[in-house]
């Protein structure tokens, strides 16, 4: 049989089994191992044993659990109710303050943890009651504590960027201080948006004038903050410096966490801590099963030659670039309704990856855009994480007045991704910086 034919028959045969339900490791896995058997017959099977295990045990990999253990024990520690109640006093007299205070709250948390849901579970159930209690429409309230979670895949340190960077063989620690500009930028429009939002209907404003919170709950607020906002300055500064790997300063960031879950806050009792630790090795093991199954995909893949196939397929249309990579985003943008974020970067990565070097892309950059795709995709149907995180833990709100909430923030989001992409110097010159 034709490679490109059982190329095709076996990427159609991984899409049915995605889109009828089949978990993305299987589907990968049993597509990929089919694809070879074609190609190769069984014997083609033993490749498999050196190639999955040498990219598992990629030492890039390992800064992963230990970023989701850092982000797990953050959430669990009380941190994120703090840094609201401080920022939305800061912002109690800016049109839509409290509003904006939980869209910086969400980055903040964002740069402590790197888990969308995290930050929405751990601000929303704060921020959402006291913007309904102080008259802001319902609406404009889930939205502003749904869409902003997803900074968290962008500002450092970002599990998506490990990922991105274990299978593109980019560095990890450029691509984390390439997210910080975009981050900034993406919270910055939002806010924005609040602040139009609420000067066209000043009702909220007016009531929340009136309303100041407790100084002295605010002062042991900005009491026990220095240390997690101390924490993070050490883990992020260390990477950008040179001074230590990703995954050095991921370690460094598990035991400052833990110490300050136990001293500061002392949140951290024998429950939460095996908890944490339970948590974190599950969602890690999610992870490299998935992996594992894109290993075998990318492996068929590479035999058939695909990536260049398609590479030069592209390259073949003659079009502008701009409007390869329109197709190439729009692309990226259906398949996040329908597969999670980590899935996406392990599957589409090496398959697009040749056609970005074809075209003489900065793959740092086209990491940055794929991650802002995988933003707007967990706050879009029917994938959408941070909508049922949102929808799971209030009653106050129904999910259709989080979804008609969280709209604008999309068209937000796809402006900032137009933005990213006619102006790659946003995302490319702070790693230009770096030695």
């Amino acid at each position: 049989m034709d490679p490109t034919v059982i190329a095709i028959l076996c990427i159609v045969l991984a899409v049915l089994f995605i889109m009828g339900g089949s978990p993305v490791f299987l589907a990968l896995g049993l597509s990929g191992m089919l694809g070879i058997v074609l190609c190769s017959g069984i014997k083609g099977l033993s490749v498999l044993q050196t190639t999955v295990f040498g990219t598992v045990a990629n030492f890039t990999l390992v800064a992963a659990p230990l970023f989701i253990l850092m982000g797990d024990i953050i959430f669990r520690s009380g941190i994120g109710s703090d840094l609201y109640s401080a920022l939305s006093y800061l912002f109690r007299r800016v049109p839509g303050g409290l509003a904006i205070g939980t869209i910086i709250a969400m980055a903040i948390f964002g740069a402590m943890c790197g888990i969308s849901i995290a930050a929405v579970a751990s601000i929303g159930v704060i921020a959402l009651p006291e913007m309904l209690k102080r008259g802001y429409n319902p609406r404009l309230a889930a939205g502003a504590v749904c869409a902003p979670g997803a900074l968290s895949m962008m500002i450092p340190p970002s599990l998506l960027f490990i990922l991105y960077g274990a299978v593109a063989h980019q560095s990890v620690a450029k691509l984390f201080t390439a997210g910080i500009m975009p981050g900034i930028m993406l919270a910055g429009m939002m806010c924005l948006y609040i602040v139009i939002a609420e000067l066209r209907n000043p009702s909220s404003r007016s009531r929340e004038a009136i309303v100041e919170a407790d100084k002295r709950e605010l002062f042991k607020a900005l009491k026990r903050l220095w240390s997690p906002v101390l924490l993070i300055i050490i883990v992020l500064g260390s990477i950008y410096l040179g001074i230590a790997t990703p995954t050095e300063s991921a370690a460094i960031g598990v035991v400052g966490a833990y110490v300050i879950a136990f001293f500061v806050y002392r949140s951290m009792n024998w429950e939460n801590l095996k908890a944490t630790l339970s948590n974190s090795a599950r969602t890690m093991t999610i992870i490299v099963i998935v992996f594992i199954g894109a290993i075998v995909f990318t492996q068929f893949l590479n035999i058939v030659r695909f990536p260049d196939m398609f590479a030069q397929f592209i390259v073949s249309l003659k079009v502008s670039p701009w409007i390869t990579m329109l197709m190439i985003q729009l692309m990226l943008l259906v398949l996040g309704c329908f597969i999670d974020g980590a899935s996406m970067v392990l599957v589409c990565t090496p398959i697009l990856l040749p056609t970005v070097l074809a075209l003489n892309w900065n793959p740092i950059w086209f990491g940055v855009l794929m991650v802002a795709n995988i933003e707007i995709a967990v706050i879009t149907p029917p994938i959408g994480l941070n909508l049922y995180t949102l929808a799971s833990i209030t009653k106050d709100v129904d999910m259709a007045t989080i979804l008609r909430g969280t709209l604008p923030y999309v068209i937000l989001e796809l402006i900032g991704l137009l933005i990213l992409i006619l102006f790659p110097q946003i995302s490319l010159w702070l790693p230009g910086l770096m030695h």
